[in-house]
């Protein structure tokens, strides 16, 4: 029977066990784990993990895959703690928003006998807990699969194999591309959602400012309902690309101040173009339609040549998915 363990069972790591079951792979034990009791007995009563630790040595032995689902900035003394429990061979992978952080702590306290893949499903709630896990949450979603320079083909391809099996869709990307990408999409919003409501409360006219709020005040503050936590260790973890992309988007916002504070009064034909183009270029992304900007090598670090010699050798790690593989031989043998 394969084995994979979650460690942190809240929003994330419950709905990963979720869509694992979901998945109907036989011959498959998932065991879940979590430091914080109400997390862990909110699990439990999901009815999804076959069975529940109170401590980490036990959750992790014997395990195929450990799944790391806790805040970043909990992440080294995690992976250092658990490091002399975990088999040979295990493959461990993670699921947080920054991964520069990540894989250098991997890379410093994990033995070698097992591999780190670093792993981000793009998706998630403004709320948190097991008890808003959905086992759909992932369903064709990206899955960003980051692969330090020395990671096995072997351990990438059954993380790749893990990513599918949730439903979502595999995104081979390198550490510093990912997080400068996600601080732009995922980061900044939350940021720009904080500041808004920041703005908006700190109003001494806020009591009367509130009543007038509606849907677009929450649509654009609903991130700002987020897990505190998280997102403390995300900008703690990857401070630099978030301020850089705050920077751009103070520079967007300062134009379009000038625009309305020119002496010669508002330009609105020049404020309509720039609704325009941000209307399109929604448009087109939400319809799949995106082309490449011109950008500094500055703003987007290249892709490490690595990386791309490992997406090529793409089909000859699928026939090497040693775990989903045997998943799906004794499934096959049941019938």
């Amino acid at each position: 029977m394969a084995r994979i363990s979650i460690i942190g069972t809240g929003l994330i790591g419950t709905s990963m066990a979720l869509a694992l079951r979901n998945a109907g792979i036989k011959n498959l034990e998932l065991v879940g784990t979590d430091q914080n009791s109400s997390a862990r007995a909110g699990a439990a009563k999901r009815k999804v993990f076959d069975r529940m630790e109170n401590r980490l040595t036990p959750a992790v032995r014997d395990a195929d895959i450990v799944i790391v689902a806790t805040p970043v900035m909990a992440m080294r003394d995690l992976l250092s703690t658990i490091a002399p429990d975990l088999p040979d061979g295990c493959v461990v992978t993670d699921v947080g928003s920054s991964k520069k952080v990540v894989l250098e702590w991997a890379e410093e306290v994990l033995p070698k006998r097992v591999h780190f893949v670093g792993g981000h499903p793009m998706a998630g709630k403004e709320t948190s807990g097991p008890e808003t896990a959905d086992g759909n949450l992932f369903k064709d979603k990206t899955y960003c699969i980051v692969p330090s320079p020395t990671a096995d083909k072997i351990a990438v391809s059954e993380i790749t194999s893990l990513a599918e099996a949730v439903g979502a869709r595999p995104f081979f990307i390198g550490v510093e591309e990912h997080d400068s990408f996600v601080a732009a999409v995922s980061h900044l919003p939350f940021m720009m959602s904080v500041a808004l409501v920041n703005t908006a409360s700190k109003s001494a006219n806020w009591e009367d400012i509130a009543q007038l709020a509606s849907s677009g005040f929450r649509d654009l503050s609903r991130l700002a309902s987020g897990d505190t936590v998280m997102h403390r260790d995300i900008c703690v973890s990857n401070p630099q690309p978030i301020v850089a992309w705050i920077d751009a988007f103070i520079r967007e916002l300062y134009d379009v101040r000038k625009m309305l504070d020119d002496s010669d009064g508002p330009r609105g034909e020049e404020l309509h173009q720039v609704f325009e183009d941000a209307s399109l270029a929604r448009a087109k992304w939400q319809a799949g339609i995106v082309s490449r900007q011109n950008t500094s090598a500055a703003e987007i670090p290249s892709f490490s040549e690595n990386m791309g010699e490992m997406f090529m050798g793409r089909k000859a790690m699928e026939a090497q998915k040693r775990f989903f593989a045997r998943s799906k031989d004794a499934s096959q043998k049941d019938k």
